[in-house]
């Protein structure tokens, strides 16, 4: 029997497949604080910083351990999992692979090794398995300052990890594939110049030099009406290239 962990997108945990009841979002907050330590001791006090940033009630402790022996009850020892009282502080053990992020950074790594050693195909696969583990806002259910911050920090590496796909799906010749992601992705960041390059790379060698150069100039008069900037050298670099013609691989 196995217990598996969701922090890439709502704060969740599945035993052979049956969710379990996480309880209070404060629950949840204090089983994600224990999972993104990843077998690393938390305080008590920490647990408290991270569940009451401002005016903890003067309960805080006692409630704290409350949510830690609910826990316990909830995830089961005999499923490899243990919530452990070490020195003034908890720590969470939890089976190889049986947390999304423990994976998601497996594959990105496995990904990192992969084109390093030039093999695209490879790295397009891992990437595509660390993307999959993205299944919407990530830690929602929990809630506090911590919380919020490690949200950002995991949407940032979630949405890395698409552009990367993208770039490696590009370089494969997968041009269909990449356009239709890269356009959602520029409609839901469109500050992101990296997207903008690799789509406009994409349309150009799949032979549609005309809506790479119209894009551009989209992003240009974006760029000038929201920031008032014109677009990195990099990106006006690479729109000069498309004029001439000279896109790498064309």
């Amino acid at each position: 029997m196995t217990v598996t962990f969701a922090l890439l997108g709502p704060v969740r945990a599945w035993r052979n497949g049956n969710e379990i009841p996480l309880g209070s979002p404060q629950q949840r907050t204090a089983l994600t604080v224990l999972l993104l330590r990843e077998g690393l001791l938390t305080t008590v006090d920490e647990l408290v910083d991270a569940i009451w940033p401002v005016d903890p009630p003067t309960s805080a402790v006692a409630t704290v351990r409350t949510y830690l022996s609910r826990l316990r009850r909830l995830l089961c020892f005999q499923h490899g999992v243990r919530i452990g009282w070490i020195g003034g502080g908890y720590v969470l053990s939890a089976p190889a692979g049986s947390i999304d992020v423990q994976l998601f950074h497996e594959y990105t790594a496995a990904a990192t090794e992969a084109l390093r050693r030039g093999e695209h195909a490879e790295a397009a696969a891992a990437l595509r398995a660390a993307v999959a583990l993205h299944r919407g806002t990530p830690l929602a259910g929990a809630a506090g300052g911590y919380v919020e911050g490690q949200r950002a920090r995991l949407l940032e590496l979630c949405q890395g990890a698409a552009v990367d796909l993208a770039a490696v799906t590009v370089e494969l010749g997968g041009y269909a594939e990449a356009i239709a992601e890269l356009r959602a992705m520029v409609a839901e960041e469109p500050l992101r110049e990296q997207c903008h390059a690799l789509l406009m790379t994409a349309l150009y060698r799949s032979g549609r030099t005309a809506d790479a150069l119209a894009h551009y100039r989209q992003v240009h008069r974006m760029l000038a009406d929201e920031l008032g900037v014109d677009p990195t050298p990099e990106l006006r670099h690479l729109h000069q290239r498309i004029l001439l013609g000279a896109t790498a691989r064309a």
